[in-house]
């Protein structure tokens, strides 16, 4: 019987302390944070600095490899006319030759309103707690925090907020 009654004690006291919680996800500040990412069109900074005024922003955070990523940005291409007033900027931590890859396949460099850049120093990934691909942050006009969506999301929905 002490050894079952052991055994059981053991086993309880490694299971709380090897048991891990769901990791949360903070909410963002409310505003867009500073940020500096490379353009990949010409290897020029671009930073928060940079973005318009007064214009809904949309963060998209994607692997170049990524085949829900592929699917998104093609969704989002077929519907750009839902993206009147509104700049995107996709942010990847992936290798530069990828990156470029994918702007090239998705055919983003045709698109004014969308910026691709790498994150070499992975600010978005710590900032954000990114845990899957694509993550979308959307800012208001005022660059006020909206919402975050992640991995399945609709065009619709993105556009809504």
């Amino acid at each position: 019987m002490k050894i079952f009654l052991i055994l059981f004690l053991s086993i309880s006291v490694s299971t709380s302390i090897f048991a891990q919680e769901k990791p949360s996800i903070s909410k963002p500040k409310n505003d867009i944070p500073k940020f500096k990412i490379m353009n990949i069109v010409d290897s020029s900074k671009f930073t928060d600095e940079n973005l318009q005024k007064d214009k809904k922003t949309i963060l998209i955070y994607f692997g170049a490899d990524c085949g829900h990523c592929t699917y998104f940005t093609k969704k989002m291409m077929d519907s750009l006319s839902l993206f009147q007033n509104t700049q995107i900027v996709m942010v990847s931590s992936s290798e530069y030759t990828r990156i470029q890859k994918f702007a090239e396949d998705n055919k983003l460099y045709s698109c004014p309103f969308i910026t691709v850049g790498r994150d070499g120093d992975y600010f978005f990934v710590s900032h954000y707690e990114i845990r899957m691909f694509p993550t979308a942050i959307v800012y208001n006009k005022k660059g006020k925090y909206v919402k975050r969506f992640e991995s399945e999301m609709s065009i619709s929905e993105l556009v809504s907020e």
